[in-house]
């Protein structure tokens, strides 16, 4: 199994707010674990806890309860290094041109002036951004400020990028320029946790995902599961009876429903051609015979972290 680069165990972050000064639970027990070279989703609705499970990761904020290890220590300084960040809103000094908003964030993470020389003329390329590189950022769109975003949490060559929303407010262009830098990152071997609301962009550029809601882990599973072929087959039959529950024997089939003489049997894989022999000695007329699919990432997400969940 791959190190985890992230691993939060039982996390627990409760606030207080208001005149009252009420407990807010803000992330209620959540488990996840992200692996070397993974690319991992954490998406929920607005609210369900993903900033600030995010801000913990980073040392920004403490947590109530629960343990947090980012390459096997306690976030803070001594891994900070190691991480690129970008925030859902990127804000930085809007007199600052993109080649000095880069040098400033360079060399908060370490990096010589020679070096900041080598890196910041093609990470702007890579960004569509050279044109713009010597303007002041006041003067930048969304789209171009939030690429900029993601050059800043780049520029240090870091092993895990964090990235919050990377793709908000980015016209379709550039939603496929950032998607196809992180497909870049991970095939150089880089750690990628991300946060996002936008499914289709999960599917495009995850491996896995974990989806939260009102601060608990709800469903987390490989990317590669939804919407694909299960092992499962649906069976639709005619003249059923419950004098036919015989061909139900050793957990071969079960009955998934059944209505006005027919019904629907379900079986793995393995045992659907015997089961379909038997339901023709049994003098039984079949109907449709489908593969089961599993559900689409939407359909998951709808059930689990949507709003009406």
């Amino acid at each position: 199994m791959s190190e985890a680069v992230i691993s939060v165990d039982g996390l627990v972050k409760n606030y207080r707010a208001g005149v009252r000064r009420s407990v807010v639970h803000a992330v209620r027990g959540i488990s996840l674990t992200v692996p070397r070279g993974s690319v991992v989703a954490f998406v929920g609705p607005n609210g369900a806890g993903k900033t600030t499970t995010i801000h913990t990761v980073l040392g920004f904020i403490k947590p109530t309860a629960g343990q947090v290890r980012v390459f096997g220590q306690s976030p803070g300084p001594g891994v900070g290094g190691r991480i690129g960040y970008q925030p859902e809103i990127f804000y930085t000094y809007p007199f600052y041109t993109a080649h000095q908003a880069l040098r400033y964030y360079g060399q908060l993470a370490g990096m010589s002036s020679s070096d900041l020389n080598k890196a910041i003329p093609p990470l702007l390329e890579r960004m569509s951004l050279t044109d713009a590189g010597k303007r002041p950022i006041s003067g930048y769109s969304k789209g171009m400020t939030q690429r900029l975003g993601l050059a800043q949490a780049l520029v240090h060559d870091p092993e895990l990028l964090i990235l919050d929303e990377p793709t908000s407010g980015l016209d379709p262009e550039g939603r496929r320029l950032v998607l196809d830098i992180i497909g870049e990152e991970k095939a150089r071997g880089r750690t990628v946790f991300l946060s996002s609301h936008i499914l289709s962009d999960v599917e495009r550029t995850c491996d896995e995902v974990v989806m939260v809601r009102q601060g608990q882990v709800v469903m987390a599973d490989r990317i590669a599961s939804f919407g694909a072929a299960s092992q499962s087959w649906d069976i639709e039959v005619f003249g059923w009876t419950s004098t036919h529950a015989g061909l139900l024997e050793h957990g071969a089939a079960t009955v998934v429903q059944q209505s006005d003489g027919s019904a629907i049997l379900r079986c793995d894989a393995a045992a659907k051609q015997a089961l379909l022999r038997a339901i023709v000695a049994a003098n039984l007329d079949i109907g449709t015979v489908q593969a089961m699919r599993a559900a689409t990432l939407e359909e998951t997400y709808m059930k689990h972290a949507g709003v009406t969940a």
